[in-house]
């Protein structure tokens, strides 16, 4: 179909309401019944779960989303013990990783989201090693996958490209980005290629009103979104009573298993509760395109302690083909003390698996048993203090739930399995909830150091091809143009953010569209300069800058074509490396052009071998703008004759007059992106680009794709005012076809390196 599949992501209630305060849990629990046996009606069967390659997915309690260039998983190798090892450390391990590759570099150029998985440092080859050193640990491998994606190369349709990549990796499923549900298509690629494959939408799963639950059928995992937006229109707030997933209800053996999704919460405690008491698993995704939203040591502490339970009860088949589900266990519910149970049920045997809302003092919870879990045979555990407690003479036991936290209690006719985990529980549980720090920390970022040069004595006499910047005060102001991570309207200098917060849904691909969604809390998006406390998205400070030379072009094919002949430059990975040249040389006509294909090592190479550096972001945009705040190189206003027409590949140097800027500099907008300033934290590696490029793609709202509310493709900074961040990995990742550079060299009487400005108040320098 080419028809956009119709949207009602936020229109959808995924939870069944827990019951109120007085209603009759047993009417309750029959309107739930009632619902099953609708809902199953319209279509559902549970094709999936024949499947028992699949059957991971029912005990997958703990997923990260992690991005392949994350420093822990990859730092100039690859480290996957490395990054299990702190995620063991920190809350307890994980049993499944989405690993992401795509989105936020995506659409830089025409590369499409397949070809970013082949671009990884070693490629496929590399990720079939990295998948396998996951599956040594027990932990099964996701992509993720981009269905808006169909403005870049076409290599047919998406769900057969992504079976096939699977399998040839190893990996075990996918996650849909933006997908409310999975077509069948992706189910039957895989069954195709004698590879089932698990398929796990953002959306969760869960059909439009009115329309069939059919999909569920193929669909084992999902995320799940269940709270409300805060005004932050970033962090969540949950209903007080939990609620009980559909897609789990839907299935009588309960099945499915949606992992809950909170990215932006700084406080995940009841997700992390929601999760428990549906018999769920939880998304402990840290690091989101490049920010990285810590878990607190309380979290995960009490991440660590449920998902050991959930594991323990996954393996027994407690929270999956169960004989009975009871949500909001009437025995051990308490509303008025904020106490929730679910009761699991399987062969005689129950599982009550409690969350404690409210905050304050420990609760001790009386729980009175079921007839049929009070027979002579039958012994009692309180499993997250690993501790076996006995019962009153009317059936009675009582166990204590700490403040905001959780609590499991066991009635089995079977001990012989559950010691290994009271041990495990006694040890782990012995330091109060409470105990462990609610702090959270942005990361810290440093820019990377640049060394000068001196290439140039005598400024009055510049090198061919290179113009003098001036010594001066110039006022740097700059603004991050990332999609997602908080952006304020009130404090949106250079129009980056949106300007509301209606959905883009008629023309997703807009200029419009392409912009920071408003959102009020601080996460850490963009980069830290030196003179900056913290990462911020808005950059303002009176800089001391030059005089220094720069280019006056962008350093084109030609001139890489001698520098190879001239220094014998061979990069350690040439994947992608001048991928638009023939026969190790520019084709015939494109020797004026840009040179692209290029990585920050590779870059850094050409200028070093120069007498030169890359320029830093504030020089880049000095040299651009001069001393007047202008937003393009000419002026205020847009001259389309300025710069090459919208297109993909680079255009010829210089063939733009208009777009020199006031020092002489030219092809400073437009033409190719253009490298300047590195940053870092311990999590991530990224690339200020300046000027943008001529592709421009716009997001696609056809099948397999819903309607976008955003353009998610690498966003536009034509502007001057504006830079956009790229993600750094390695040269063979970051090669673009879109990206170029020029250098700078540094003059006598230049600012000294590392950064290249002096403080503001130097008394020889003037404004700009």
């Amino acid at each position: 179909s080419a028809q956009a599949t119709k949207s009602c992501w936020n229109k959808l209630n995924k939870l069944l309401p827990a019951p109120q305060e007085n209603e009759s849990h047993d009417d309750w629990l029959r309107g739930l019944w009632a619902w099953r046996h609708e809902a199953a009606a319209t279509g559902y069967v549970g094709t999936v779960y024949n499947e028992s390659s699949l059957a991971w997915t029912q005990t997958t309690f703990v997923q990260p989303q992690i991005h392949v260039y994350d420093r822990f998983l990859y730092d100039g190798e690859w480290t996957v013990d490395r990054y299990l090892d702190d995620l063991d450390r920190r809350y307890g391990g994980i049993d499944s990783v989405l690993l992401w590759a795509t989105y936020t570099n995506l659409g830089i150029d025409d590369r499409n989201q397949f070809d970013y998985y082949r671009a990884v440092p070693g490629g496929l080859s590399a990720l079939s090693n990295v998948t396998a050193a996951f599956h040594r640990r027990g932990v099964r491998v996701l992509w993720g996958y981009n269905p808006w994606d169909q403005a870049t190369r076409y290599e047919g349709h998406h769900w057969d490209s992504l079976a096939r990549l699977l399998k040839q990796t190893g990996g075990d499923g996918f996650n849909g980005d933006t997908m409310p549900d999975i077509p069948a298509e992706f189910w039957r690629a895989g069954v195709g290629q004698n590879y089932p494959i698990a398929v796990e939408p953002e959306g969760g799963g869960y059909p439009c009103p009115g329309d069939s639950w059919e999909k569920a059928s193929w669909t084992p995992l999902g995320w799940g979104y269940f709270g409300t937006k805060t005004s932050d229109n970033m962090t969540w707030s949950y209903t007080f009573a939990p609620g009980v997933d559909k897609m789990k209800w839907l299935d009588p053996r309960g099945r499915h298993l949606t992992n809950v999704c909170d990215r932006w919460s700084k406080n995940r405690t009841a997700a992390i509760q929601l999760a428990f008491f549906n018999g769920h698993g939880y998304e402990s995704w840290e690091n989101v395109w490049g920010i990285f939203n810590a878990i607190t040591d309380r979290d995960a502490e009490l991440l660590r302690r449920s998902a050991t339970i959930l594991r323990w009860a996954g393996r027994g088949n407690f929270t999956h083909d169960f004989d009975a589900w009871v949500p909001h266990a009437p025995e051990a519910t308490s509303y008025s003390r904020g106490i929730f149970a679910s009761r699991f049920e399987k062969n005689g045997n129950a599982l009550w698996l409690l969350v404690n809302k409210l905050g304050g003092a420990d609760q001790d919870v009386s729980v009175q048993l079921p007839k049929t879990n009070l027979s002579s045979r039958h012994r009692f555990f309180d499993l997250l203090h690993g501790t076996e407690i006995g019962v009153t003479s009317s059936g009675a036991l009582t166990v204590a739930v700490e403040p905001l936290g959780i609590g499991a209690l066991l009635a089995t006719q079977d001990a012989g399995d559950v010691s290994d985990l009271l041990a495990e529980m006694r040890r782990i549980s012995t330091v109060p909830l409470n105990s462990f720090s609610s702090a959270w920390h942005f990361l810290p970022q440093k820019m990377d150091f640049m060394n000068s040069s001196l290439s140039q004595p005598n400024a009055s006499y510049p090198t061919p091809g290179m113009v003098l910047i001036p010594r001066a005060k110039f006022n740097f102001s700059v603004s991050g143009n990332e999609l997602e991570g908080g952006c304020l309207a009130g404090d949106d200098p250079h129009g980056v953010c949106c300007k509301h917060n209606t959905l883009c849904d008629s023309d997703a691909g807009s200029n419009t569209c392409q912009c920071g969604i408003l959102q009020g809390a601080y996460f850490g998006v963009d980069v830290q300069y030196p003179w900056e406390r913290r990462p911020e998205r808005n950059h303002r400070q009176v800089l001391d800058l030059g005089p220094f030379l720069m280019d006056q072009d962008l350093v084109t094919n030609g001139d890489f074509f001698m520098y190879l002949a001239a220094s014998g430059y061979k990069p350690a990975d040439d994947y992608n490396f001048l991928k638009h040249w023939e026969h190790g040389r520019p084709k015939p006509g494109d020797e004026l052009k840009p040179v692209v294909n290029v990585g920050l090592e590779d870059a850094k190479a050409y200028c070093s071998f120069h007498g030169k550096r890359l320029p830093h972001s504030y020089e880049w945009q000095y040299a651009a703008q001069g001393g007047d705040g202008r937003l393009y190189p000419w002026g205020d206003q847009w001259d389309e004759d300025a710069v090459p027409s919208p297109g993909h590949d680079p255009a010829q140097v210089g063939q733009h007059p208009a777009g020199t800027s006031i020092y002489g500099v030219r092809d400073m907008i437009g033409n190719v992106w253009q490298y300047t300033d590195s940053f870092s934290d311990d999590h991530t590696r990224a690339v200020l680009l300046r000027g943008s490029s001529r592709f421009r793609p716009r997001v696609s709202n056809d099948f397999p794709a819903v309607n976008q509310y955003s353009n998610w493709y690498f966003p536009p900074a034509l502007e001057l005012t504006k830079h956009a961040k790229y993600f750094l990995m390695g040269s063979s990742y970051e090669r673009a076809a879109t990206l170029g550079f020029r250098c700078v060299a540094d003059v006598a009487g230049g600012a000294p390196a590392p950064y290249h400005y002096r403080s503001a108040d130097t008394a020889d320098a003037f404004f700009v």
